[in-house]
């Protein structure tokens, strides 16, 4: 469950704040890179690190995000687990278990890393400080730091090769990294609106937040 909170906590802001002084260069760079973007999906890699950078975990799967919002993160390996928000309700799916945890997508949780791509870009905005790594050549590599101190992360980093996202890592507040690496990446593809809502299967328990 951490390792899912971890991803929950990309997911909600790769999909959905805004980013501070839009006058600013770097700002302004990023913002022209995720008004882009309406719908992102492919494969992944997601590694989580401590806080001495050994690392602690690797799972791997598919994924769609769309504004506002909507996103499917389905881990394959180790453990098959699914993601689903449609910008209304939250579902989180394990198989093995044979439960699905649902909560309401409130306030709070639009507040979270996913949903950079999902939700009213103008929030960035009024949510993020950002700067962009010069000394990167070959891609584009900005880092999102809140302007509220006390949330569940202190930076965030999007990585795009050729205006395309490829990577993004978060790094949460007691240190912990969680770096997602994005392949196959397909954008603006017209999605399925069916993969953003869940229906549970017959017979697994459904707990409710």
């Amino acid at each position: 469950m951490k390792f899912l909170s971890s991803l929950f906590a990309c997911l909600s802001l790769v999909l959905s704040f805004a980013i501070h002084a839009a006058d600013d260069q770097a700002a302004a760079q990023l913002r022209k890179q995720l008004d882009a973007m309406n719908s992102l999906q492919g494969d992944f890699v997601q590694t989580t690190y401590d806080k001495k950078g050994v690392e602690q975990e690797t799972s791997s799967g598919n994924f769609m995000l769309m504004r506002p919002g909507k996103f499917y993160w389905k881990t394959l390996e180790p453990m098959q687990q699914l993601l689903v928000s449609n910008n209304k309700t939250i579902w989180l799916y394990d198989p093995d278990l044979e439960t699905v945890n649902e909560r309401a997508f409130t306030d709070d949780l639009r507040e979270t890393p996913a949903l950079l791509l999902s939700a009213d870009i103008e929030q960035l905005r009024k949510s993020f400080t950002v700067t962009r790594d010069e000394k990167e050549k070959t891609v584009e590599k900005y880092t999102l730091t809140p302007k509220v101190t006390e949330g569940m992360f202190q930076h965030l980093t999007l990585v795009f090769n050729a205006n395309q996202l490829t990577e993004f890592a978060i790094q949460d507040s007691l240190g912990q990294l969680t770096r997602c690496v994005l392949t196959n990446v397909q954008r603006n593809k017209t999605l399925p609106e069916e993969k953003f809502f869940f229906i549970p299967p017959e017979g697994v328990e459904i707990l409710k937040d």
